[in-house]
């Protein structure tokens, strides 16, 4: 059986041989970032917004990105087809690399970048069907004044941490505030609230540029990632003449919501029923949030 390729740097390589040297700055201090992509029938599910979204965060966080997204889109393509995986998950990754002394240039820094693919692995139908329940972290606050706020970086051990106490509890996520105590996402995805028909979500640090909205949210910076579906959940309510708000949700807005539901690439729309021992609605899915996981599974249909 044939092992399974990486793109790494430009070249196409054995995921079993690919390295990168023990002295990149992703492996010592936790610089880089990366996307999630989701592939449907050989195709990458908005991957021009994943590399957009990448790209701003390599600028704000000074990590080069040589590749063109041409170049990148191209290679995601070939590995699918290289692997035989249609239905894919991609993880794209970019450290600062290594740092080198250049004669004639003083300091270089050498990032690496490297993309891989591996079938696709659903969640659980029952998940959907019963919804996940979901503890709110009092251990972690999230702080919206790190230069990596709102940014998916290779930082992810407190998340990894907090998903394993969820875990512990009999929760399938945990839900984050920052330390204003106002609610930001939960450990893998942004958060989405119903209330009376209307979608409500925390603002993005892009969206807190706007005058109005800032002067009406109680914190000037945000740790929520602007993610690419949650783009799509958005999009997709507005087009069903949805409202939707972008404020600020404190614990008790939270819990007195009528529907909560989750989105990422991999889960698209996750149903939440209960927030530890209470309940969310009905204790099942509502309206909305499965009118939301049906536009979002027609979008993936029309890559």
């Amino acid at each position: 059986m044939a092992m399974a390729q990486a793109w790494l740097n430009g070249q196409f390589v054995e995921e079993g041989t690919a390295a990168v040297p023990i002295r990149d700055a992703g492996l010592l201090h936790g610089a880089g970032v990366f996307t999630t992509m989701c592939a449907h029938r050989g195709k990458v599910f908005r991957i021009t917004d994943h590399l957009r979204r990448l790209r701003d965060s390599c600028e704000a966080l000074f990590i080069p990105l040589p590749h063109k997204d041409e170049s990148l889109e191209e290679a995601a393509i070939e590995l699918l087809s290289r692997n035989q995986i249609p239905e894919a998950r991609l993880r794209l990754t970019v450290t600062r690399g290594t740092v080198t002394q250049d004669p004639l240039h003083g300091l270089r820094t050498e990032p690496n970048v490297f993309l891989t693919a591996g079938a696709f692995e659903p969640y659980p139908q029952e998940y959907y069907q019963r919804g996940l329940t979901v503890i709110l972290l009092d251990e972690q606050k999230l702080n919206p004044y790190d230069v990596q706020a709102g940014h998916k970086t290779l930082d992810y051990f407190s998340r990894f941490a907090a998903l394993r106490e969820a875990n512990r509890r009999g929760a399938g996520e945990a839900l984050w505030f920052n330390v204003h105590n106002y609610l930001q996402s939960s450990s893998t995805s942004n958060i989405f609230l119903v209330e009376s028909g209307t979608l409500v979500t925390p603002p993005t640090q892009a969206e807190l540029q706007d005058p109005e909205l800032a002067q009406a949210t109680p914190y000037s910076r945000s740790n929520v990632l602007p993610g690419i579906t949650r783009a799509a959940a958005t999009e997709a309510a507005r087009h069903a003449g949805i409202q939707v708000k972008t404020e600020a949700v404190d614990v008790n807005r939270l819990l007195a919501a009528n529907e909560l539901f989750l989105t990422n690439s991999i889960m698209g729309v996750m149903p939440v029923c209960r927030i530890e021992r209470k309940a969310v609605g009905n204790d099942l899915p509502g309206p909305i949030t499965l009118q939301m996981a049906n536009a979002l599974r027609e979008q993936m249909e029309q890559i």
